[in-house]
């Protein structure tokens, strides 16, 4: 896991898929990447959590609450998905970000390496920013 700490895009896998999707020009990619980690039954996969909190953070950055670290140049070109924060879509989002906050590998990692407290506050806020 290259991880540098405990903000939705201080990962590789993060910020992969963000550059995937803008560079593809895919924001279905968002949609279908939450709604495959809600659907998804028993623990989800570090690499599983990386790419639902991606796009969570998208969808706050739609909506004008981008994280401070959210990377720049996929933020300057969000318009390019034409995709909206929709109600529905900030929902499922939120729902997303708890799910993993509750049950997953990267909570289990984010314990063991005693980093919880730091982490659980990131993913509140982004719940918050959510809307919800």
């Amino acid at each position: 896991m290259g991880t540098w700490g405990t903000r939705n895009f201080e990962n590789d896998g993060s910020q992969d898929w963000v550059f995937e999707m803008m560079d593809n020009k895919d924001g279905g990619m968002v949609a279908d990447t939450l709604q495959f980690t809600l659907n998804k039954d028993g623990v989800l996969d570090i690499s599983e959590c990386e790419d639902a909190l991606a796009a969570a953070e998208v969808v706050a950055a739609l909506a004008g609450k981008a994280s401070e670290d959210f990377p720049e140049d996929p933020l300057d070109n969000l318009d390019s998905l034409q995709l909206l924060a929709t109600p529905a879509l900030r929902k499922l989002a939120a729902n997303v970000v708890e799910k993993i906050r509750t049950a997953s590998e990267m909570k289990d990692v984010r314990t063991e390496e005693g980093q919880l407290d730091s982490w659980d506050g990131v993913l509140a806020d982004l719940i918050k920013r959510l809307g919800h």
